[in-house]
């Protein structure tokens, strides 16, 4: 797997985005569907994670069941209801549903998996802001 365009350190503000999102549209170009603006928290497991705002966190919830719609119902692990965000637990961390709640309006995800730093100008949407 490509490494990240940049590695922002702890506590600035960038563009990340997943490889589950990447696409190339010409042979060597690489772009994103969906990028968003985060604060980098730190790392966990090797993983960044980052808070987002409320517009990035239902952009990034849509992206989840969207890709739940094209693979499976029993792919849908992201959700947001009246504000709060709900992760499906993996069996191997014990199962069941994590809420998350917004912190000074913002929320925390991460979630282990591998989000990048990206050059914003490679995103065809950017959600979120500062």
């Amino acid at each position: 797997m490509p490494t990240p365009d940049y590695l922002p350190p702890r506590g600035s503000t960038a563009v990340f985005s997943g490889p589950w999102l990447r696409y190339q549209p010409t042979a060597g170009t690489e772009r994103y569907l969906q990028g968003y603006v985060a604060v980098v928290l730190g790392w966990w497991n090797g993983a960044v994670e980052l808070s987002v705002d409320a517009a990035a966190l239902r952009a990034v919830a849509t992206a989840f069941e969207e890709m739940a719609e094209y693979v499976g119902g029993d792919w849908r692990t992201v959700d947001i209801d009246d504000g709060v965000l709900t992760v499906a637990r993996p069996l191997s961390l014990g199962g069941g549903v994590h809420r998350v709640e917004a912190n000074d309006g913002r929320y925390r995800i991460g979630w282990g998996l591998p989000w990048r730093a990206v050059d914003p100008r490679r995103c065809d949407v950017i959600a979120g802001g500062t």
